[in-house]
């Protein structure tokens, strides 16, 4: 089966993704009680007297359902009482309600006036939720210039998702002249707080050579700190650079562990490889039954490779009873797909319908 040795030879994965970018709203740690709910009645009672700490956490616990059901028309309803007395975490909090319509239809132009108000008072949390709106044009005209300045501002106070998101602007060029040098520096900041995300990144520019020294002991390093964390494309990575003894040495049993995490969290390149290592019993013992499961896991996602494996499987009757119609189904998925030994066996066995 020529396509086990595709394993040394894959491509890494780089993530295209941006979900760092993403509205953070605060939780309320003075609500660390057992029970929140049971303090309703008071709050309720001095939050209509106007203490806006009060009304904001009413709003607080209707918006998570702290020890009460989710109620989201309740929760915008008193954080926005505290929001209209300049309580600047519920101006921040009802901003996001309004962007994400919870409780009311969405309004980015109100969401937008409640982020500024809070952002005016320096709260960072604003600041970095503001810097995306400008980012993106969501709310007010889109300004790359003025969406830096906040999200520098969200992470000089300790928002590191800001200089993650600002890393990921310069890496991809989204927004601002791509450069790999500058990113490397916002994801270095990003990275002090232990981000995931951002150790993966650096990883990359350290295995690569982009926007970093090459230097593949580095790369092992931030991505192991960055699959630790639970950051899948690192877990995968990880795997690569055991399989292939590249950073440090081989080690097939790590590779095996590796590949394992990335796979039972969905990435399709992890279950075709842990697949192969079944199939050769690399870093785990040979079962061949295991390695159909996983290919069927990473086949269903359109990984070629597993679809060309799983048909063969099917073929032979290995780890799997013998369905010559299922061979043909995924050697014809395989074929779809351009390759062309899966289309050779398919013609084959056509022929002899």
């Amino acid at each position: 089966m020529k396509k086990i040795q595709n394993l040394w030879a894959l491509l890494l994965a780089i993530s295209l993704s941006v979900m760092a970018s993403e509205p953070q709203i605060p939780s309320d740690t003075e609500l660390n009680v057992k029970d929140p709910s049971s303090m309703i009645p008071s709050l309720r009672l001095s939050a209509e007297k106007g203490d806006a700490q009060a009304q904001y956490s009413l709003g607080t616990i209707y918006q998570q359902g702290l020890g009460v059901e989710i109620n989201d028309i309740r929760a915008l309803f008193w954080y926005k009482k505290a929001a209209d007395q300049g309580l600047a975490k519920a101006q921040n909090n009802l901003a996001y309600m309004y962007q994400k319509g919870l409780g009311t239809a969405p309004d980015l132009v109100s969401a937008f006036k409640y982020f500024k108000l809070a952002a005016d008072q320096k709260y960072p949390l604003a600041q970095y939720n503001l810097g995306l709106m400008y980012k993106d044009g969501e709310g007010v005209q889109k300004d790359i210039l003025t969406a830096i300045d906040y999200l520098v501002k969200a992470g000089d106070q300790g928002i590191y998702d800001a200089y993650l998101n600002l890393g990921i602007m310069y890496f991809f060029g989204d927004g601002v002249k791509q450069d790999r040098m500058v990113a490397a520096d916002w994801f270095s900041k990003a990275a002090k707080n232990n981000d995931p995300e951002a150790q993966y990144y650096l990883g990359l520019m350290s295995e690569h050579g982009d926007g970093l020294t090459k230097d593949y002991v580095a790369a092992n390093y931030f991505y192991t700190q960055a699959a630790e964390r639970g950051y899948v494309l690192a877990m995968y990575n990880l795997g690569i650079m055991y399989a292939t003894g590249t950073g440090t040495k081989p080690d097939n049993v790590q590779a095996a562990h590796w590949f394992t995490k990335a796979a039972e969290a969905g990435n399709a390149d992890a279950q075709y490889n842990i697949g192969v290592m079944y199939e050769v019993g690399g870093g785990v013992p040979k079962d061949a039954k295991k390695a159909v499961e996983w290919y069927i896991k990473s086949a269903e996602q359109g990984s070629v490779d597993a679809q060309y494996n799983l048909a063969i499987k099917y073929l032979e009757g290995e780890g799997t009873e013998k369905n010559k119609n299922r061979a043909v189904y995924w050697f014809t998925k395989a074929a779809e797909q351009g390759d062309q030994d899966a289309k050779a066996y398919l013609d084959e066995l056509l022929k002899g319908k």
